[in-house]
Order: structure tokens, then C-alpha cells, then sequence
């Protein structure tokens, strides 16, 4: 086996877990109002089990009422909850997984509307969040807390769970103990590191007495805070002989806090960027370290186990683009694996691809979040479908539409597939975004798909397609707008520039489009010694980003001396710049070298009559229908295919 350390059994406590892959605790937004596991949250954690996951630790659940993170957050505060966590663990080990539930408290770290009265605090310091007015919490009210949590441990070990993870990282209420910057009392739960500590070594000792010696404890704890004051990875190393001391059976390393930020990573974060923390963690304790940060290549994984530097790998977002990961390296089918690309376009609270497309999901991978609903059957009829255009929504149209049964061709103008999304994948960061590519490819071979590449469908051969039903997927072409002096022989356009087909090294560059493919192509310049100023007439760049991408591609823009001219409409290209109004001031902006253009793409359409008239089935997918982002072109691409 290529990758053995991975599929090494190991024990945590009393449990044995058959391989060293662990899904951790991550919010899916598919809970209900009545804080309980829908059939949609059951289906998609049991998946990750069935994938291969030695260990799925379920989404975070609230203690108590007053610990409420979202609205419908998981309760297990109650006795009632019982049955409906039975029905998640009884589904998991279905599947030959273990299961873990993650106990939790907010803390300040929410809001007063979503609990129906003021955050408790550790000290009477308000979320630099929410910024909402605290309940700073007695003694007495701690140590009824602590309580809660035992209880709530000892209610996991009666639905079912093979552990409990107690909850002290990211900036909740545990961490909130834990942490200088938010903990400033003054008696046996403030100062010194064991009386920071106390807290969460009481909630381990008790749940231990509770559930028995034998019931493992897992603490899970930040290994940077990233804010102001806020701990470090020394902190870190004692606090875990802290836990270990009071009977933690493994040690859960993370990173960030809901006020300093970097909980979730993003393309930007490098891969494996937690690792020394966590080896640092395993050289002070004597339990097994699980290991989160970034890890979505199979190679890293192998190594940092092989290395010694942890004992289990968590993937969070990695497991929600690829719940069969595990089964696919076993397996030998590595390169069908989809790799996280670190988008948050699906994943990170936003919004469905369409009504009925609700909770977490993933851009590459439209199948995540939709288990027991979405599921790939033998056609009853088999046609013969040909794909005009091999961006991403053909590709995941073809491979889907080819494993149910159906005969299918792609055709592709150019040399390469992928498209715009290929394309995509040359700005800075974004390199792994072209792994989906090769995913794809694999999957088109395995399930027989016939591919020609340097193969442009015109109106004249439209016909030699024979096909039942033909799906146009040919993408987008660049907007170019009526300004008085633009020469498309002298203005670049973006799109080239990031293909390779235009290069621009060492000059002085004015950037017309501040959207996200403006924004990327300036970061991308920059890397070849180009200054890049930015003019739009839109009020904010690189909107339609996930917030988090979005700051860090904005402050690198910022950091490389890019001037950002909002606001700012271009009525007339000059040889060396431009001129406009900029809120309704004239401006001018001249001595540039080259100008580039990104103000926007267009649906290319140019088969749709033709091939309407050929009287077949026609399809229109991706930005041949609607020019938007990836995550609708494969969702619509998916959606489609399920239904020919």
C-alpha cells in the first residue's frame, strides 16, 4: 500500500479507530429550529463514515440554551435530545465509523438575539464580534456550568458517542478562560495557567466520573488565538498537559478565535501551516495529538503521521469537498480524489445555488451536503449526448451523465480542458484549483467518456454530432465596452494576460475592472515586478469573494502599491491611461505602460440557433447560459445531469 501510516489503526483511550482520518466538528447550517440533527445533517455525517473516516466528531452542541452560536445549534442539554443523537450514532457506526460529540458554550461569542438574554462572560469583556453588552459570570454560575457539561458529556455516552470532545478552541467560552486576553478575574478561575485551566480540567475530571474512566475525553484548544493578547502556541503546549493532566485522551490542536479570525482557511492559508504546532503539542503530552490545518494531499498527510508530528489527521474542509478521501487512497483511485481548493463558496454560511439547495455544501463537489437526495442511478434510457465546450460545467455534466450510462463525447476548441476555470486557477494561491481539472479527466476516463480536444463545433459541422441531446457549454467572452480611443490592439485583456497568451513584466499597469478576475489578474501581475493601479466604477472591489480571500486579496494589492480608484467611470482611453469622472469629479490618470481590461464576461452563444434548429434536445449550461461563478455552473451541471 502506497500510504500505510494512514491506515494504521490506533486507540484514543479504550476505542481502537481503524486509520488515522478524523472529520471534525464543523458547523453544516442543515440543523433544525428545534436544535436537532435533520435527516439532511444524518445523511451527510453517516457519508464521511461511509467514506472511510475512522472518526467523525459531530457539529458542536450547546450545553446549555445560554450557549447558543447560531440559531439552531445542536442542543444536548436535555434528556429529550437523546433519541435524535442516537439516530446520528446508530447511522455512523452503520457505516463503520466512530462517532464524537463536540460539547460547547458560546460564551460572548453571540448574540443576545440569538440567546434571549445578555452572553455570559469570563470577565466582564464584550466580543470584539458583537460587540454586545455581558453577564460577567459569578463563581457560583461557573461552577453550575461545569455542571452542565458533565452533563451534557454523560448524555453523549447514553446516545451512543464512542467519545465527547470538549470544546476549548476558538475563541468560545472555554477558550475564553483559557485566554489572557479575555479572562481578567481574579479568583480560582483567573491568573495563573492552572487557574485558567481550571475550568475545562474540572469539565474533563467530571465528565470522567460521570461516564467512567473508560469513556475517552478529547480537548480540542487553538494553538494560536491570532489577536491581541491572545495565546500562543506556548500557551498551547502547557495547557495540554493541563488537560492530559486531568485525564484528556487526546489533544485536538486548531487555530484562530471568532474575534482574531483564521478558523476556517482559505487558498491563501499553506498547506500543513498547523503542523509544527501540533508536533510541538505531541512532544510535551503522552496522548495521541490530532493534527487540522490545511491538509487535503494525501503525500502530506502520509508524512506528517510517518514523521511522528501527530497521530491523527482532521479534515475539515477537505472532508466536506471529498467525503470518500479516505476510500479513494485505499483504494488506489488517488487522482479521482477532489481537492479542497480553499474557495469558501460553498462551505462558509453562503447561500444555496438555488431554493431548494440549502446548508453545506462545496463548490467542486455539488454532491456534499445533498447525501439520501442526490444520487447517481443507471439511466432508464440511454442516449447519446454530445458536450460542446470542456470548461468545468461540461466536464461535471459529462463524467456524471457517463457513469449513469449514457454515451458521451466532449468536444473542445482548445488544446486543454477546463476552460475559464483553468484559467481561474493561474492567479496567485489558486494553483490547486487546477487539481479539479485532472479530477475530472480522471473521471471522464474511468467512466468512458470520449474526449477531442482541438475540435471547434461551427454551424457547418453541426451535424456530424450525431447526438440525442446536445448540451452547449462554451463558456464566456470578454465584455468589451464602447469607450471613445479603446483600441483592442492596444488595451490587453485580462483573461490573456492570466492564460499566458499576453505576458507583462516590469511596467507601470492600468487595471480597467476592479471585479474579482480584475483584482486576481493585478495580484498576478505583481509577481512579475508589474505596478498595478485599479479604476471601476463599482464603490467596492473584488466583491462576490468570500470575506475572508476577499481581505487578504485586497490588503496583498495594497502591500504591492496598487492604487484602488473607486467610483470612477472611464470615458475615453488615452495611449497612456484614461480619462473619467470619479464621483462626478473629472479625473485622469496617465504614464501608465500597458493598460489591461476586466469589466466583465458575456454568455458566447453563438451555436444556440444553430444547434435549436437541428431539432435535438438542446441544453445551455455554465456561462453559456448566465455568466456566474463556478460554484452555479457545477451545480446546475450536476443538477441537469441527474435528470437526462
Amino acid at each position: 500500500m502506497k500510504y500505510k501510516a494512514l491506515f494504521e489503526p490506533v486507540n484514543i483511550g479504550s476505542v481502537t479507530l481503524k486509520n488515522r482520518f478524523v472529520m471534525p466538528a464543523m458547523d453544516s447550517s442543515t440543523t433544525t429550529a428545534e436544535h436537532k440533527f435533520s435527516k439532511q445533517s444524518i445523511d451527510y455525517l453517516s457519508a464521511r463514515a461511509e467514506g472511510g473516516f475512522g472518526l467523525v466528531i459531530a457539529e458542536f452542541m450547546a450545553v446549555d440554551p445560554s450557549g447558543f452560536a447560531t440559531p439552531n445549534q445542536v442542543g444536548i442539554y436535555d434528556d429529550s435530545f437523546i433519541p435524535n443523537l442516537r439516530e446520528l450514532t446508530d447511522a455512523i457506526h452503520a457505516k463503520n465509523g466512530k462517532c464524537c460529540a463536540q460539547i460547547h458554550h458560546a460564551g460572548i461569542q453571540t448574540k443576545t438575539s440569538c440567546i434571549g438574554m445578555r452572553p455570559l462572560a469570563v470577565s466582564g469583556i464584550p466580543s470584539t464580534k458583537y460587540k454586545e453588552p455581558v453577564h460577567e459570570m459569578t463563581s457560583r454560575e461557573v461552577y453550575a456550568l461545569i455542571e452542565k457539561f458533565a452533563d451534557a458529556g454523560l448524555r453523549a455516552k447514553k446516545a451512543g458517542f464512542d467519545f465527547v470532545e470538549v470544546h476549548g478552541a476558538h475563541g468560545y467560552l472555554i477558550a475564553q478562560f483559557l485566554s489572557k486576553a479575555t479572562n481578567k478575574r481574579c479568583d480560582e478561575f483567573g491568573g495563573s495557567y492552572e487557574n485558567r485551566a481550571r475550568f475545562a480540567s474540572e469539565v474533563i475530571k467530571k465528565i470522567k466520573v460521570r461516564c467512567g474512566s473508560d469513556f475517552p475525553v478529547l480537548f480540542r484548544i487553538s494553538a494560536d488565538e491570532f489577536m491581541n493578547g491572545g495565546n500562543k502556541i506556548e500557551d498551547a503546549v502547557v495547557y495540554a498537559k493541563l488537560a492530559e493532566k486531568a485525564g484528556a485522551d487526546a489533544i485536538h490542536i486548531s487555530t484562530g478565535s471568532a474575534a482574531g479570525g483564521n478558523i476556517v482557511t482559505t487558498y491563501y492559508t499553506d498547506p500543513g501551516f498547523n503542523v509544527e504546532n501540533a508536533a510541538k503539542v505531541k512532544k510535551a503530552v503522552h496522548v495521541p495529538v490530532i493534527c487540522v490545518g490545511r491538509i487535503n494531499d494525501p503525500a502530506l498527510a502520509e508524512e506528517i503521521i510517518e514523521s511522528g508530528q501527530a497521530d491523527l489527521i482532521s479534515l475539515g474542509r477537505q472532508s466536506i469537498c471529498d467525503s470518500e478521501f479516505p476510500n479513494k487512497i485505499y483504494e488506489g483511485r488517488e487522482e479521482e480524489i477532489f481537492h479542497c481548493t480553499g474557495c469558501m463558496q460553498r462551505c462558509y454560511y453562503s447561500p444555496g445555488c438555488d431554493e431548494l439547495d440549502q446548508g453545506i455544501s462545496c463548490m467542486i463537489n455539488p454532491f456534499s451536503g445533498k447525501e439520501g437526495r442526490w444520487t447517481i442511478k443507471e439511466a432508464e434510457e440511454k442516449k447519446k449526448i454530445a458536450v460542446v465546450g470542456g470548461g468545468a460545467a461540461g466536464l461535471e455534466a459529462a463524467w456524471i451523465l457517463a457513469k449513469r450510462g449514457h454515451e458521451i463525447r466532449v468536444y473542445e476548441k482548445g488544446e486543454m480542458l477546463g476552460g475559464q476555470y483553468r484559467v481561474a486557477c493561474v492567479a496567485p494561491k489558486k494553483q490547486d484549483m487546477g487539481k479539479t481539472v485532472q479530477t475530472y479527466e480522471a473521471l471522464c476516463r474511468r467512466y468512458g467518456v470520449k474526449i477531442y480536444l482541438n475540435t471547434e463545433i461551427t454551424e457547418e459541422n453541426i451535424e456530424e454530432l450525431h447526438a440525442d441531446v446536445i448540451l452547449l457549454t462554451t463558456g464566456a467572452v470578454p465584455v468589451i465596452p464602447a469607450i471613445s480611443g479603446l483600441d483592442t490592439e492596444k488595451v490587453r485583456l485580462a483573461n490573456d494576460v492570466l492564460s499566458g497568451k499576453t505576458v507583462i513584466t516590469d511596467k507601470k499597469v492600468l487595471m480597467i475592472g476592479g471585479g474579482i478576475v480584475g483584482c486576481e489578474c493585478a495580484e498576478f501581475l505583481h509577481q512579475y515586478n508589474n505596478t498595478v493601479d485599479i479604476a471601476d466604477m463599482i464603490p467596492e472591489f473584488a466583491e462576490g469573494l468570500n470575506k475572508y480571500p476577499r481581505a487578504i486579496l485586497l490588503s496583498s494589492l495594497r502591500e504591492h502599491g496598487s492604487a484602488f480608484y473607486t467610483e470612477t467611470k472611464v470615458t475615453e482611453v488615452l495611449e497612456d491611461g484614461i480619462k473619467g469622472k470619479r464621483r462626478e469629479e473629472d479625473i485622469c490618470l496617465r504614464g501608465y505602460d500597458e493598460i489591461v481590461l476586466a469589466v466583465g464576461s458575456k454568455p458566447n452563444r453563438s451555436l444556440e440557433e444553430s444547434l435549436r434548429k437541428t431539432g435535438k434536445e438542446v441544453h445551455i449550461l455554465g456561462d453559456a447560459g448566465e455568466v456566474r461563478d463556478a460554484k452555479y455552473a457545477i451545480f446546475e451541471a450536476a443538477k441537469l445531469a441527474l435528470s437526462l
